[in-house]
């Protein structure tokens, strides 16, 4: 996988400030190539609401727009104590067998939360050529998966328990 991260000004500089800190080799795009044994997936925030009957509905999102992270155009900022980032991510090789984690858990000052959305995805024939680069997808004649497990967890984010499906012919 290809990370390119650019360094981002302090967005409470001055614009002539910002601009000139951009020229600088220390806010210039960096790439790095990482192996990895699995991909995180962020979801989005969960934006619950309730209906007309006053239950709540619990959102989805589709596999494919959470895995637009990896597909090398899409750019998301990430915070430090000190400092902000920009990442995008490419794949440049997929393994034999594929591993999604998707973040459900946040932590903060207090507590932590679990995010309920959905995320509804193919069982069989996931596509991901395209998120990897023209030249790679010349290298990768099979780009699709099927789902073979899956893990569930279940209850609240500080206890719970965890569920596996798996497929066996």
């Amino acid at each position: 996988m290809r990370i390119f991260t650019k360094k981002l000004p302090h967005p409470d500089l001055p614009a002539e400030e910002k601009a000139q800190l951009l020229l600088n080799a220390e806010y210039q795009e960096t790439m790095v190539e990482s192996t990895f044994m699995y991909l995180t997936l962020d979801l989005p925030t969960a934006p619950l609401y309730k209906d007309e009957k006053e239950q709540l509905i619990i959102p989805q999102v589709p596999l494919f727009s959470i895995l637009a992270k990896f597909n090398g155009a899409t750019e998301k900022e990430y915070k430090t104590y000190k400092e902000n980032f920009l990442k995008r991510f490419q794949l440049t090789k997929l393994p034999p067998y594929l591993i999604f984690c998707i973040k459900r858990f946040t932590k903060n000052n207090f507590f932590v939360e679990k995010n309920p959305t959905i995320v509804n995805f193919p069982i069989t024939n996931v596509d991901l050529r395209e998120y990897l680069s023209e030249e790679v997808q010349a290298a990768h004649r099979h780009t699709t998966y099927d789902l073979v497990a899956n893990i569930v967890h279940d209850g609240k984010p500080s206890e719970g328990s965890y569920r596996i499906h798996v497929l066996h012919h």
